[in-house]
């Protein structure tokens, strides 16, 4: 019997991860055998993460906030990581160095697809700048997709702003479908058909500060954030202001985290399977 393969999350906070739960499907759908842990970074992430690549490490996941400081710790990157400048997964190659990627996007893009959401012609507003914005940005301004403008609104404006001269240095997307603004500068007759909540405020249970008007003409709303239940605050804020179709980033999770353990062993895990079984198995 082989060993199993080291892998896990860091992150902080760490214990409500469910990937440990993730990977542990995908592990008996392919009867790749996996050791997945969650490690909690209090001090310095790259510090962390030797630590854990000495000990056996074969790969990890890495959540907020430590998805710049992997970036910076890796010795190479995937196209998507590069484009993003964020890792959320890093894999120990055979020669000890380390490869960063980011999954996030496609992970969310496979979701998006998945969820038949309204793309073509779209104007879509994404609440915050971090790492997780860097990572979604990118697949979403791929012409086959046809959203017509991407607004990115942040409490800090000009971290929105240093995304778009990011995406724009590299001639992703068409010239002015992505832009920055801040909450106060937000248009409510901005016809924003869907709203994408890419900051960690479900997680304290705590709306972003969009007004009220903003989502009456959107007709698909998705958070980031998960929970057991498949709402989070945000979703249900967005149900009780009429918007049809309200989902939570589960699909997500899942699809980032099949590309991740294609990444390390090589093998594609049946994504629609899976995220079927971690719904049931989360009740």
């Amino acid at each position: 019997m082989s060993q199993a393969l080291k892998l896990t999350v860091f992150g902080n906070p760490i214990a409500h991860s469910i990937s440990p739960l993730v990977h542990s499907v995908f592990a008996a759908q392919t009867g790749i055998a996996v050791d997945y842990g969650r490690t909690k970074v209090e001090g310095d992430f790259a510090a962390a993460a030797r630590a854990f690549f000495a000990a056996g490490g074969a790969g990890c996941n890495v959540t907020v906030p430590c998805k710049p400081d992997a970036f910076a710790l890796v010795d190479r990157c995937t196209q998507s990581a590069e484009i993003a400048q964020v890792v959320n997964t890093i894999k120990r190659e055979a020669d000890g160095t380390l490869l960063g990627d980011n999954t996030d996007g496609r992970g969310l893009l496979t979701d998006l697809e998945r969820l038949n959401a309204p793309l073509a012609g779209a104007h879509v507003l994404i609440v915050g700048a971090g790492g997780a914005t860097r990572g979604i940005v990118p697949p979403l301004l791929e012409p086959r997709l046809g959203i017509a403008q991407i607004t990115i609104v942040n409490r800090t404006v000009s971290k929105a702003e240093a995304i778009v001269a990011d995406m724009a240095a590299l001639k992703l997307g068409a010239p002015g479908q992505l832009n920055a603004c801040a909450f106060t500068e937000l248009k409510l007759n901005e016809p924003f058909s869907v709203i994408i909540n890419a900051t960690s405020l479900s997680l304290k249970g705590e709306l972003p500060e969009l007004p009220d008007a903003l989502y009456s003409s959107a007709r698909f709303a998705y958070d980031l954030f998960y929970t057991p239940q498949g709402c989070t605050v945000f979703t249900e804020h967005c149900q009780r202001h009429g918007i049809p179709a309200v989902y939570d980033g589960l699909g997500m999770l899942v699809g980032q985290a099949a590309l991740s353990f294609a990444l390390w062993t090589g093998v594609m895990p049946d994504i629609g399977a899976a995220l079927a079984q971690v719904r049931a198995q989360l009740g």
